[in-house]
């Protein structure tokens, strides 16, 4: 009985490299907004919703120069769209510096239910997704390409024939636990942030040398700190945002975007990732990122502390005005 949805090779081009204080790979909540539109024309059309989706990259290129780690690719965007004879019209367009990046990802939507194996409703599910998904961005990146559309079950293997070969993103937080909790345990007093650059910041650190013969002749000797996960390529990463302030009416806040919804001020909240092999995967459920919202936290999570969100994200982003709550 299929379930699974594998979006199979987008190639997106100029999507958005930097999330947070990341740059290398769109935000979490890139891709889950994209499941999110995709969802709510899919349950709109044929039933069934989606209820996240698992990330598996290909191939990508940032767009940068040189010392790629610092010099982005820089264009003046946007054009001018001014016309006339105006000094304001000829003038050339502002350099923005924008991390953009190409790549090719594959991606897993999870159905709430199960998909119907009748052919013709097969070849509609795949006709509609491709239409939208053409007419969508992803990361704000444009999408270009998708090699096919695939309706899949739990066989695993069956998903590693079409996603192989690639790497598979999943939620790493828990090596940060264990590595606080080391820090508690020895008493060493170290914050929050350096114990999180750990896994992937190149740090060394003094050591003293003590000679015996004299204490005047000790020598100090500059050590390489080990990350505490030597094995796997840990990332730092995005996982979503933390509300900093009240949940504003949209009335009550000037400047406002969008005035059918609520505001409140956020933060980014960073964890840890991993990048893994598909072909070391043996689960497609521990594979599927959701949203996780509770209080002021929303959280972009493979495995949620909270079973049931104080708030359903669907009716955040409901159109109709009426069902919005304060």
């Amino acid at each position: 009985m299929a379930s699974y949805i594998l979006l199979e090779r987008l190639k997106v081009e100029n999507a958005n490299a930097l999330a947070g204080m990341t740059y290398g790979f769109p935000a979490l909540t890139s891709f889950l907004g994209f499941t999110h539109a995709l969802s709510r024309k899919f349950s709109a059309e044929f039933g069934n919703a989606f209820t996240g989706c698992a990330i598996f990259c290909h191939d990508y290129e940032l767009n940068a120069y040189q010392d790629y780690y610092i010099k982005f690719i820089q264009n003046r965007c946007p054009p001018s769209t001014l016309k006339g004879k105006s000094a304001d019209a000829k003038s050339p367009a502002p350099i923005i510096e924008e991390a953009k990046m190409d790549m090719t990802i594959s991606v897993l939507l999870q159905c709430d239910k199960s998909l119907s194996t009748n052919l013709d409703n097969i070849k509609n599910y795949i006709l509609r997704l491709k239409q939208w998904i053409y007419s969508s961005r992803l990361a704000g990146g444009s999408i270009h390409h998708i090699n096919d559309i695939k309706l899949l079950g739990d066989d695993i293997k069956k998903l590693k024939k079409y996603i192989l070969p690639s790497f598979v993103l999943l939620d790493a937080s828990h090596y940060l636990q264990e590595h606080e909790q080391y820090y508690l345990n020895h008493h060493i007093d170290k914050n929050t942030f350096d114990r999180w650059t750990d896994f992937f910041a190149f740090k060394y650190q003094a050591i003293q040398n003590h000679n015996d013969d004299s204490d005047e002749h000790n020598e100090v000797l500059w050590q390489r700190i080990i990350p505490p996960n030597k094995k796997g390529w840990i990332v730092p990463l995005m996982l979503g945002f933390k509300g900093i302030s009240p949940l504003y009416p949209p009335e009550q806040v000037e400047n406002l975007r969008d005035h059918r919804y609520p505001f409140r001020f956020v933060e980014a909240i960073h964890g840890l990732g991993e990048w893994k092999s598909s072909h070391r995967i043996d689960d497609i459920q521990s594979l599927i990122w959701r949203y996780d919202c509770r209080d002021e936290w929303y959280l972009c999570r493979q495995k949620p502390q909270i079973q049931q969100p104080l708030f359903d994200v669907n009716q955040i982003f409901n159109d109709d005005e009426e069902d919005l709550q304060f």
